[in-house]
């Protein structure tokens, strides 16, 4: 009992030093440019060594990324839970669709972090292509798990799981680019019935032929 006690409040104290480090680093490249800031700055204004810093992270440009990574492990998390019987797809897209507004409480900093890939492109692209990529392998698995298929020889599970990437994508997007008055849950529901829309043209062509 007490050794999960202990360990329950070690993750506790990792998960605060983290999130610690994280919101100092937002805060400096906020004020200071992404370039302008170094690990020893961001280390002090978290009130940790510069060690400590390294051990969460290997270099400055992982902070940028580190939120999204919890993203997909509140995510995966969240799929878990999802009753059995519950469609696959029905279940991503609810998951995904009640986490927009984690996404809106955070709209402050993914502008900063647009804002900073602008002066690292090179480093954003190769990041974001990285992190989708995982995204949607982690989704496709999840639905290959509940499906009960072979990932590598049944479409379904990249193909939904891209298309549920790219339905959000696309309401993300609308969003951060005005949207509709600030929400991006309505958006999402509009890509959504779209998508639908496009699927029952297709099924009727199919239906017809």
């Amino acid at each position: 009992m007490t050794a999960v006690g202990t360990t329950s409040l070690r993750e506790r104290r990792t998960a605060r030093t983290r999130d610690a480090i994280v919101a100092a680093a937002l805060e400096l490249f906020e004020e200071r440019g992404f370039q302008g800031t170094t690990v020893d700055e961001i280390a002090a204004r978290a009130d940790v060594a510069p060690r400590t810093f390294f051990r969460y992270f290997p270099t400055k440009e992982a902070v940028l990324f580190a939120r999204a990574a919890d993203d997909r492990a509140k995510i995966a998390a969240a799929l878990g839970a999802r009753p059995l019987r519950e469609h696959p797809f029905v279940s991503l897209m609810t998951v995904v669709g009640t986490y927009t507004e984690e996404t809106e409480k955070q709209k402050k900093d993914i502008r900063l972090l647009l804002k900073i890939s602008e002066e690292r492109p090179e480093v954003w692209a190769y990041q974001r292509t990285l992190l989708e990529t995982e995204m949607v392998q982690m989704l496709a698995g999840f639905v290959a798990g509940r499906l009960g298929v072979d990932i590598d020889t049944d479409p379904r599970p990249r193909v939904w799981a891209a298309l549920v990437m790219t339905t959000y994508r696309i309401a993300f997007r609308m969003w951060l680019d005005g949207g509709q008055k600030g929400r991006l849950g309505p958006l999402l529901d509009r890509a959504l019935a779209a998508t639908v829309e496009a699927s029952a043209v297709l099924s009727a062509e199919h239906g017809e032929g």
